[in-house]
């Protein structure tokens, strides 16, 4: 298991951040950030390491890279069976906000689409048991307000995902195409 897991006080300072925000807009692109850069180090940790300067981007999950979007790495990390079909649906939905938040000229959390949206990503995430623990964790009110439940499912998702990477095992290849690859 490789334990490249970012250390519980960075999280717990991201959480800080996030809890402290008070508006749906910045809440859903700092949260889709993070959900976003949790996925690029699961893939990072999964996939073989790229060959050749370390420093130097990766040239499938950055920049302008096939892999380097939102979208392409929640759809490669369901492939690849990272998460299951359900976490992969509420990630599309997360997509869906930030993509609304970050290219609308009106974000309203109360109309069509964002309300459609959220009462989507909501229905995944707020059955979980990790959305139980988050509520208990993070918020001291049985009743949370609406931006506390946006907090809510955010830190799920961000949870959910940190927890998922600190499980990963870097692949080593496929054995058999590798022996025939060397021939």
């Amino acid at each position: 298991m490789v334990q490249d897991s970012e250390p519980r006080e960075l999280f717990d300072s991201f959480a800080e951040d996030l809890l402290a925000e008070r508006s749906a807009r910045p809440l859903v692109i700092v949260g889709a950030s993070k959900v976003d850069d949790l996925l690029l180090g699961m893939l990072r940790l999964f996939l073989l390491p790229k060959i050749g300067k370390e420093k130097a981007q990766d040239e499938l999950l950055e920049g302008d890279a096939p892999l380097a979007t939102f979208s392409a790495r929640i759809k490669l990390c369901r492939r690849l069976g990272l998460i299951d079909e359900t976490l992969y649906l509420a990630l599309e939905r997360l997509r869906a906000l930030r993509n609304l938040s970050a290219h609308s000229i009106a974000f309203d959390e109360s109309t069509s689409p964002v309300r459609d949206h959220l009462a989507e990503l909501k229905m995944k995430i707020a059955n979980r048991s990790s959305y139980r623990l988050t509520k208990e964790r993070y918020f001291e009110s049985a009743t949370l307000r609406a931006i506390e439940e946006w907090q809510c499912l955010l830190l799920t998702l961000c949870v959910l995902l940190q927890a998922i990477r600190e499980k990963i095992e870097r692949t080593t290849g496929n054995k058999a195409a590798l022996t025939i690859a060397a021939k």
